[in-house]
């Protein structure tokens, strides 16, 4: 639990901020901005959207419960992929200055941001 709470000198968010804030993202970009109701509690939304970051050590059930939502919501979002629900999608600039104005440009940039945060957690888990 340490590892996954601790902010290195010189990083502004620990392990478990950008594994949350990657699924948090997801659900945003896909579900939100598509006028879908997201998969995970608003809260976490709330609490790991871009520009937050840690406001203190989480717990072993929320790290549970964020394990389980990673592997739950990628099944469930593969499913409603398929079944095309990702239709009526909000125009939104990433901070990056992408423009995401469909499913077709929001998947990509959700991997490419999930393959961002997973180079965090590699960097992070050198340090701690």
């Amino acid at each position: 639990m340490e590892q996954l709470n601790t902010v290195p000198k010189g990083f502004n968010n620990n392990i478990i901020w950008n594994v949350t804030h990657a699924l948090v993202t997801q659900q945003s970009i896909m579900y939100t901005l598509s006028g879908v109701k997201p998969l995970v509690p608003k809260s976490w939304i709330d609490g790991y959207r871009k520009g937050t970051k840690p406001e203190g050590a989480v717990s072993q059930e929320f790290v549970d419960a964020v394990d389980a939502a990673l592997m739950s919501t990628m099944e469930q979002l593969k499913k409603d992929i398929e079944a095309g629900i990702f239709k009526n999608y909000q125009p939104y600039t990433t901070s990056t200055k992408m423009e995401l104005n469909s499913f077709a440009t929001a998947f990509p940039f959700v991997l490419f941001h999930d393959g961002v945060h997973i180079g965090s957690v590699l960097a992070l888990a050198k340090l701690v």
